[in-house]
């Protein structure tokens, strides 16, 4: 592919991508308190832009589930910081697994992070264990390695300081790394293609299809990707035009139709369509991930005994972490507390102690009778007269 890309492409380029950046940036917050029961306080709130927060796409807490809040915060320079909060009280054992708690289509769609508490009750103490797993994205195995298509020298474009390359150096890294974007944007839109076949015919396990219209299928979609690569008009490109799916699902939809001989059946070619667009949002929406933030606090009752969290404040456990750890990797919090009954182990040594007093003074004493064989013998004072 013949690639002709100037700096001012470039930099139209990285503008785009710091305005989608900006719209897409959202501080995640959530509390999770429980009670001595296991009962949880849960909040919730997003800081961001209206566009993010109001996105009807978006998976928020939503009604009667939560109690909804949204409000509008402006600084001194007259900026607006659009809020989302929510609360509910629920079961330890029934957390919510998503941003919201809404049905979604699909559940790989949106980020998932299952939480659960698991309470050991006894006697004296109660164990509290809880867990959450902020579920990875799997965007490499997904998507491919964007960086295998990039010169690695190209990642100097990424730093804030790369005033060590001269003005032409810099321009031959913006070429490269640009091209690298259109090809790996390519091989993505490939692998998707497999993938929507692949969950299409696994939802009608009753259909046989011989593996050879899937190979033609195939082999026409990643043709026409390729050459709709090949015909861009390079002096319009921008981060807009590396998102193709739009213009190209349409002709692969009745690609795969077509040799796969479901053109007849809507039923078939509806879910086609639907899964498309699911794999689209899942893309979307692990796009958008990459730059936000995770501020996770637990308060458990109890003394902590374990955890893995990164600090404590007034006894609250807090994670921090970005959106782009959830790239290809699972993040786990983890944390275990003891609760000790202390009334409950004062009751019951007071319980014993007043058992004990109560068996000593039932008990009997000795009495002591003396027999007269016992007594001391009186001796008399008179000295016995010898004989003489």
């Amino acid at each position: 592919m013949d690639i002709r890309i100037n700096k001012r492409l470039f930099v139209s380029l990285l503008l785009a991508a710091i305005i989608m950046a900006a719209n897409g940036c959202i501080e995640h917050r959530f509390l999770y308190r429980f009670d001595k029961a296991g009962n949880c306080d849960f909040e919730y709130s997003a800081r961001g832009d209206s566009i993010d927060i109001y996105d009807p796409a978006g998976s928020f807490p939503t009604e009667p589930l939560f109690n909804v809040v949204t409000r509008t915060e402006v600084d001194s320079a007259g900026t607006e910081t659009h809020i989302l909060e929510a609360k509910t009280r629920i079961r330890g054992d029934s957390l919510p697994r998503t941003l919201g708690l809404r049905e979604v289509p699909w559940t790989e769609v949106f980020l998932k992070h299952p939480a659960k508490m698991k309470v050991t009750p006894l006697f004296f103490v109660s164990i509290y264990n809880f867990n959450a797993v902020y579920e990875g994205r799997d965007r490499t195995d997904i998507e491919g390695e964007r960086w295998n298509y990039i010169p690695e020298e190209c990642r100097v474009l990424e730093t804030e300081d790369d005033t060590s390359k001269t003005t032409e150096e810099r321009k031959i890294l913006e070429e490269k790394y640009a091209a690298g974007m259109i090809i790996w944007n390519t091989e993505r839109y490939k692998l998707r293609m497999r993938e929507i076949i692949d969950r299409t015919l696994k939802r009608h396990p009753d259909i046989e299809i011989q593996q050879q219209w899937i190979d033609a299928a195939l082999s026409e979609v990643d043709s026409m990707i390729q050459t709709f690569a090949a015909d861009m008009e390079i002096k319009e490109l921008d981060l807009d035009n590396l998102e193709w799916w739009n213009d190209l699902s349409p002709h692969a939809n009745l690609i795969i139709a077509e040799n796969l001989n479901f053109i007849g059946d809507t039923t078939l070619k509806s879910d086609i369509i639907q899964m498309g667009e699911l794999l689209e949002m899942r893309h979307q929406v692990t796009e958008d991930l990459m730059d936000e933030s995770f501020d996770v606090r637990v308060d458990l009752p109890g003394r902590v005994i374990s955890d893995n969290s990164e600090l404590m404040e007034t006894g609250v456990l807090i994670w921090r972490f970005d959106g782009e750890e959830l790239t290809d990797n699972d993040y786990e919090l983890k944390a275990m507390s003891l609760y000790i009954y202390g009334e409950r182990i004062v009751g019951f040594l007071v319980l014993v102690l007043a058992a004990l007093l109560a068996i000593r003074l039932k008990k009997p004493k000795k009495q002591l009778t003396a027999s007269s064989s016992d007594l001391p013998q009186a001796h008399d004072s008179i000295p016995p007269t010898g004989h003489g």
